[in-house]
């Protein structure tokens, strides 16, 4: 049985149409013209709006944001630093980021997880979820103090506390980041890492929901009381997906720590093709029209690895159907690259987090990088017709699509890459990677293929301590023991006792030049048999 609520505190803001908030208000319909960011695609009647934050903290790859205590949006810095973002002036736009708190502080990191309870704020770290108070109100938290800390952890810096919660039960939902790519994996003698949990009203008490969860960063509970989640492709997860939390269920990814002989694999409810690597979710109010998307699930997407122009925000019409389960339709809101997040404000408009520009770990490379944007409903647009996205071209010729298998089968790529969706090989799987990649994108890697490298497929060079060297993916790793896939997709199983030091390549496994000597139709040929694999 998947877990159910009936509506409880759900969030709900009336919407306020436009013009009659820019009336209200005294500010000119136009009010968002200098501000307007032409450069973002939209589907719908919508602008992008980029919000000038100028004044108070120094806006640094936000990783979260969030609507808290008073209406004030929260965000967070990936350096550690929480703010409220303000509207200084009184023109409708946030311009102003005022400090709440710093979690690095008291010694934490990676503030990626936040939810509130009345004027409480949890925050998601690393190590620990911390509840913070602004007693005096002035904006600024001046107590804090430990809600949660049974949480496995080490210096890694994939190692997040995500998609925080408070369930219409009153106890606090969260998901753990795995740690199967984690050669120094801390102890987990519960299986919290890389599991939903859920955290009692006091803190003191955590039950394990769901494992198998590979980078879920993103949670909401559906209008209907039912807990969906999201989680990245890659490791066991041959999609972007959305998920729909049944307790006890194990969802796919780091089977070593969690699968027994009586463990079924709970696959997604929906498979998300918008875009690549989702990174945040929410629920749009049921009575926000918000461009009629009353109900409907926004999702942001960070986009391909170090591809800064990609990312973006979908849409998922849930609907529940007769025989209790539920129907999905995905839909592009906006294209803007690199979000770690959004959230919906008192206003109704929807918020997102732009992380810009950082090294492969996610941190900061540039003295000012990221932001973020407001979409705002535009009534003058509802009648348009919508923007249609550009797809590739499916016109592809039963004959290019054979010659390019044969190319596949020729040139090994078949001894890497799986294209059933279900097999897990030493490199990604092909099987609708043109969904999310454009033929130039595909192209550009398979030349390149040390010039951008998935986190998952990072290699791995082992040294043991008699001398042997092993090179490899990480497959999994705990306190005992690493597995690594060597080439030719064997797993191999190395005790830590046996360890002398393990270094991560920066160099891909697969081989360069693999299109040596190909014409530009064989080329052509090879492309048109993987963008056929859909």
């Amino acid at each position: 049985m998947a877990i159910k609520f009936t509506p409880g505190n759900v969030f709900c803001s009336l919407f306020i149409s436009f013009a009659v908030f820019s009336s209200c208000n005294g500010v000119e319909a136009d009010k968002y013209a200098s501000f307007t960011d032409t450069t973002s695609a939209v589907y719908g009647p919508y602008k992008v709006v980029q919000l000038p934050i100028s004044k108070g903290v120094r806006i640094l790859n936000p990783i979260q944001i969030a609507l808290g205590p008073g209406g004030y949006l929260y965000a967070a810095n990936q350096s550690g630093e929480v703010y409220t973002l303000r509207d200084s002036d009184g023109d409708g736009v946030e311009d102003e980021a005022l400090l709440y708190c710093n979690v690095a502080e008291v010694k934490l990191r990676l503030p990626g997880g936040f939810a509130h309870r009345g004027d409480t704020v949890y925050i998601g770290t690393s190590q620990e979820i911390r509840a913070y108070l602004d007693k005096n109100g002035d904006g600024k938290a001046d107590t804090s103090w430990t809600f949660f800390n049974d949480i496995p952890q080490s210096e890694h810096p994939y190692e997040w506390t995500s998609a925080l919660n408070f369930g219409p039960d009153g106890w606090l939902y969260c998901t753990l980041a795995t740690d199967s790519w984690n050669a120094g994996a801390s102890p987990d003698p519960k299986g919290y890492r890389g599991a939903l949990l859920r955290v009692s009203p006091d803190g003191k008490t955590a039950e394990r929901m769901a494992t198998g969860l590979r980078s879920a960063y993103g949670a909401g509970f559906h209008p209907g009381g039912d807990l969906f989640f999201i989680d990245n492709e890659g490791g066991g997860n041959s999609k972007e997906e959305l998920n729909l939390l049944t307790k006890g269920n194990y969802y796919g990814h780091n089977p070593k720590k969690y699968v027994d002989k009586d463990s079924t694999i709970t696959g997604p409810v929906y498979a998300l093709t918008n875009e690549a690597a989702p990174s945040g979710i929410e629920f749009n109010a049921v009575n926000n029209d918000f461009g009629g998307s009353g109900g409907d699930l926004f999702i942001a997407y960070y986009g391909l690895a170090e591809r800064w122009k990609r990312g973006g925000v979908g849409k998922v019409r849930i609907k529940k159907k007769a025989d209790g389960g539920y129907s999905y339709e995905e839909f592009p809101v906006a294209d803007i690259p690199k979000l770690s997040d959004l959230a919906f404000g008192k206003d109704g408009s929807l918020y997102v987090a732009h992380h810009g520009v950082s090294d492969y770990w996610y941190n900061p490379t540039q003295q000012r990088s990221g932001g973020f944007f407001k979409i705002v409903y535009d009534p003058s647009m509802k009648d348009r017709p919508v923007r249609k996205r550009v797809k590739q071209d499916d016109n592809l010729s039963a004959s290019s699509i054979e010659k390019g298998r044969l190319l596949f089968l020729g040139r090994a790529c078949f001894a890497c890459h799986a294209t059933d969706g279900k097999t897990e090989m030493i490199g990604p799987a092909l099987n609708g990677i043109a969904n999310t990649m454009s033929r130039d994108e595909l192209l550009h890697d398979i030349m390149n293929p040390s010039e951008r490298i998935k986190a998952s497929m990072i290699a791995t060079r082992v040294t043991k301590k008699n001398g042997q060297v092993l090179l490899g993916r990480m497959v999994s790793s705990d306190s005992e023991s690493i597995s690594l896939m060597l080439i030719g997709n064997q797993v191999v199983k190395i005790p830590k006792s046996e360890i002398g030091k393990t270094e991560e390549e920066r160099k891909s496994l697969m081989y360069e030049n693999l299109l040596r000597n190909l014409s530009k139709e064989e080329i052509d040929n090879l492309l048109d048999y993987i963008v056929s694999l859909r």
